[in-house]
């Protein structure tokens, strides 16, 4: 079959691969790296960290022909990169986003897409009028429970929903890589912001919009200066109710990526799916043995399955699961949740047209 380019007029490497970009050097960007060059499409054209050193030795260890920056805006200007890939702290994401997009170059935005409304309103603004493709890692969205879950949803195994519920319970320890500033608000935003927006975007991904939020908040730990455990009630467009929660302090069990959704011919509990539409004579839970969001390991999650559907949209204009317009809008769920648990009282989610 041959490649049919959308909008696109760089030309490509002598065997027709598109050039990526890597903005950051840490555990993300690895499983970046490995997934684009796991893409027959695409090669590593250069990686950009905060020090040559570090950079030199990320480079030599995961994509040794890639060429080395220092600076974002360096890199920006290579014709060589026609993809950024943006794996830098939280309090940078939209920044360098919007620089991303003004220099003409598809994104692949690691998340939170920002961390404040004034941040994602000027990144909503400028990804809307942009021409370039982006792709926001909900890694969620490409999990293989999640599709089938949406599936079946959609296919009304479990009827009209009445709740949805999702949770994001990871216990930041010491040992976590990026310990030092995700316990500082100014750059990691707030646990539902850096965390809890994959719970939040886990509802939307299944159930759709969100319009209204009530949140409660609680601070277990000296080590972070925001509040770690956040509880919101939650009233999504199709008049269902739910819940969404981020806990950074449970550090004694594992990573929880719960999902409940009832219906009124079935429900879901994370991967145990009732049906009496399906199943009339159902007496047990059915397990579905599928991947799911359930560990922290950014080794684990599914970059690949991410990255192939983002280089598919640039070459023939099909849809992403998840671009910049759609994560802001999960963002706004997790804003107005911070806002509500701040000052104690229900928030509506901001409209986007």
């Amino acid at each position: 079959m041959s490649i049919k380019l959308w909008r696109f007029s760089k030309i490509m490497d002598d065997k027709g691969r598109l050039g990526v970009g890597i903005h950051g050097t840490g555990s993300v960007a690895i499983q970046h790296v490995a997934g684009f060059i796991a893409n027959p499409n695409t090669y590593i054209a250069g990686v950009c960290g905060r020090s040559e050193d570090s950079t030199s030795r990320f480079v030599h260890q995961h994509c040794p022909n890639a060429k080395i920056y220092t600076n974002l805006e360096d890199m920006l200007n290579d014709v060589e990169v026609d993809i950024v890939t943006e794996c830098m702290p939280n309090y940078l994401h939209a920044k360098d986003a919007i620089l991303t997009l003004a220099a003409d170059k598809h994104i692949l935005l690691e998340k939170p897409v920002g961390i404040t409304y004034e941040e994602t309103d000027a990144l909503y603004d400028a990804a809307k009028k942009s021409s370039k493709k982006s792709v926001v890692s909900f890694v969620g969205r490409w999990e293989p429970l999640l599709i089938n879950l949406k599936r079946l949803i959609e296919e009304d195994s479990i009827g009209n929903i009445f709740f949805c519920g999702c949770d994001y319970w990871h216990g930041i320890k010491k040992s976590f890589a990026s310990y030092n500033w995700i316990r500082q608000q100014k750059f990691a935003g707030g646990a539902m912001i850096t965390g809890g927006c994959h719970a939040a975007d886990n509802a939307r991904y299944l159930n759709g919009d969100i319009t209204e939020v009530f949140a409660f908040s609680t601070k277990y730990r000296e080590d972070f200066d925001y509040p770690t455990t956040l509880s919101a009630s939650v009233k999504f467009k199709n008049n269902s109710v739910g819940r969404l929660s981020a806990c950074l302090d449970g550090i004694n069990y594992p990573y929880q990526a719960n999902i409940d959704v009832l219906g009124s011919k079935g429900a879901i509990r994370n991967n145990r799916f009732w049906s009496n539409k399906l199943f009339p004579m159902q007496e047990k839970w059915i397990d579905l043995p599928m991947q799911g969001p359930d560990t922290g390991t950014v080794s684990c999650h599914p970059f690949n399955s991410e990255i192939n559907e983002f280089i598919d949209s640039i070459l023939y204009n099909t849809p992403v699961k998840s671009d910049i317009c759609d994560g802001v809008k999960t963002m706004d769920v997790v804003l107005a949740i911070t806002e509500s648990a701040l000052i104690g009282k229900p928030v509506r989610v901001k409209e986007r047209i």
